[in-house]
């Protein structure tokens, strides 16, 4: 029976990818209705190397938080993220459903390479078109394929495995190594979306290990150039932009608590692959029950086991492999805000799904030949595919809003330091529930800092949030030194300078309030509201010229801020230039 399901597939090969990729879209079609969540406003919405057209070339000039200026220093160089972004927003505005579409078609294309990419490795239809469907539906990607701000993940995990496919049928036509150029070529765009894809050379490698074929290692080791050659080129430019690999300190120093740390990162992320229950995209990483779990001896295991079987079941042993390579950029807690995080595992989990599929379709059949086995595992299978497609359905929502992400969250992880935060900004926001942010604020200070990684980013905005709920008591000496304990954190961030600044200035002390602007202006010079409140400064100073070139500089990063153009007109009329001002009220109203 088996058998006769495989050769239909392969005599309908096309059709049964083109079925996988429309299933996807339509489980997943409630993520045309999320909105901007969490990362996704201040990366679409409040940066302007999105939203202002001429912007375009500093996408590529710094790391991902760049645009907030220079004292936001991060690992994450990823142009071609905020390069589809920019196209996004040119072809239809601030439209989360726009953003969300493109998402989706990526992500169900995806699915197809997956199927390509079985049926090439597994020689089954069968298990790769199983292998696919669990990959596709799996409850672990509702995370990498609704949340806009993981694109970065879809796009690197797009290009990797179009890139694997093209180095697998470079091995099968044995061309010379162009066709290798070809699939390096391929994959380069996936390091550009996320770092994390450095790890494919090092996958390639691992394939000839278990799959060695007929060429010698001297031939494997031309053929493996075109790949250095693209990670080097990435480096390259990586640190040419970013001013060095890592900004991380000592990244090369690992010590047992980070290989520990990473063991239980490992056990988490394979718990989740198998039990995919109590999904969280902030999810805490707890290192001593980690450990005492079951799940990375399992894994560790199950790699040793890949070794010792590698001539008797290369394929298998592989794809156990092809899930621990390409996970292993994440497993540096170092280096990562959420180290459990749902789409680190969207890549590698291709590796367990085909290796799922090939072990429960092939080799059980294999083992035990009875006519029963055949219906019984199309059974668990449809079963299987099934309750996927439900959790989807139920967990998609869950993205909709920032609401209902942090309401969810605060169920699934009420452990997590980042959830208490921006709960506590709902309370102070929404509510003006100065008692419970207040309450909120501090246990996510007292969360973050008994985790296995404190984030000083942020105790810096629980500092920032709890100044702001001094103030809404009326208690400003007590928020000035909330501000001032965030600028000790982070001197190199500006959002703590401009809220003293804004504490100074409705008392009337320009001066004071002009010194704390001038600093977050220096910081982040795209922020146009605080080149707006340092420009009224200036002209409450009488200083008009510098108000003027204020409130330039702010229609200039902000062309659609009509408030800066009236307030640029008033300040020349103040300094005696009538004519420039009607200039820049011509502009004003041309907009």
């Amino acid at each position: 029976m088996l058998a006769r399901w495989n050769r239909w597939l392969q005599n309908h090969s096309r059709w049964a990818g083109a079925l996988l990729c429309v299933l996807t879209f339509v489980v997943f079609a409630g993520t045309l209705a999320c909105q901007f969540v969490f990362d996704d406003i201040p990366q679409i919405l409040q940066n302007p190397f999105i939203t202002n057209l001429s912007f375009w070339r500093r996408i590529f000039l710094g790391s991902v938080w760049s645009f907030r200026g220079a004292g936001e220093h991060d690992n994450f160089y990823r142009p071609l993220q905020f390069l589809t972004y920019w196209l996004l927003y040119r072809a239809g505005g601030p439209n989360p459903a726009l953003f969300h579409l493109f998402q989706l078609l990526l992500c169900a294309v995806t699915v197809g390479l997956v199927y390509r990419l079985g049926r090439k490795l597994l020689h089954n239809d069968l298990a790769a078109l199983a292998g696919a469907l669990l990959w596709g539906l799996h409850p672990q990607h509702v995370e990498p394929v609704t949340w806009v701000s993981a694109l970065p993940d879809a796009g690197a995990a797009a290009f990797s495995i179009l890139g694997f496919l093209l180095f697998l049928r470079a091995e099968r036509a044995a061309t010379g190594i162009a066709s290798y150029a070809l699939a390096a070529l391929a994959y380069l765009p996936a390091l550009f979306f996320k770092e994390s894809a450095l790890s494919y050379p090092l996958l390639v490698l691992v394939y000839w290990f278990f799959l060695p074929g007929s060429s010698t290692w001297k031939q494997k080791a031309t053929h493996w150039l075109p790949f250095a050659a693209a990670g080097a080129a990435y480096l390259a430019i990586r640190i040419t932009m970013l001013g060095g690999f890592s900004a991380g300190p000592g990244v090369w120093k690992i010590s047992r608590q980070t290989l520990m740390a990473a063991l239980g990162v490992l056990g988490q992320h394979a718990k989740l692959f198998f039990w995919p229950v109590h999904l969280s995209a902030f999810r805490v990483l707890e290192l001593g029950p980690s450990l005492r779990s079951i799940w990375p001896w399992l894994m560790l295991l199950g790699f040793a086991a890949a070794l010792l079987a590698r001539r008797q079941e290369p394929i298998l042993g592989f794809l156990i492999c092809w899930w621990g390579v390409t996970l292993l950029p994440c497993l540096d807690v170092r280096l990562v805000s959420f180290p459990v995080a749902d789409r680190f595992s969207y890549l590698p989990s291709v590796g367990l799904s085909l290796a799922l599929a090939y072990l429960c379709l092939v080799k059980l059949p294999q083992l035990f030949p009875l006519a029963q086995l055949a219906p019984t595992l199309a059974g668990l299978l449809a079963l299987a595919a099934t309750t996927c497609a439900v959790e989807d359905v139920r967990l998609v929502p869950t993205w909709g809003s920032n609401e209902a992400l942090w309401s969810y969250s605060l169920r699934a992880s009420p452990n997590a330091a980042i959830v208490h935060l921006f709960q506590a900004t709902l309370l102070r926001t929404r509510d003006a529930n100065a008692v419970g942010a207040e309450q909120e604020y501090r246990t996510a200070l007292r969360l973050n800092q008994a985790s296995v990684r404190p984030l000083a980013g942020l105790t810096y905005e629980c500092y920032l949030g709890l100044g702001q709920v001094a103030q809404m008591r009326g208690r400003s000496p007590e928020a000035v030194n909330y501000y001032e304990n965030a600028v000790r954190v982070a001197p190199g961030h500006s959002p703590a300078y401009k809220l003293l600044g804004a504490l100074y200035f409705p008392h009337g002390d320009y001066r004071k309030a002009a010194e704390y602007f001038t600093t977050a202006v220096r910081l982040n010079p795209q922020d146009v509201e605080v080149r707006f409140f340092l420009g009224t400064c200036a002209l409450k100073l009488g200083e008009p010229r510098q108000a003027v070139a204020q409130f330039r500089a702010a229609r200039q990063v902000d062309p659609t801020y009509i408030q800066a153009y009236e307030a640029e007109a008033r300040a020349l009329e103040v300094a005696g230039d009538t004519a420039e001002a009607a200039r820049v009220r011509a502009l004003e109203a041309k907009r």
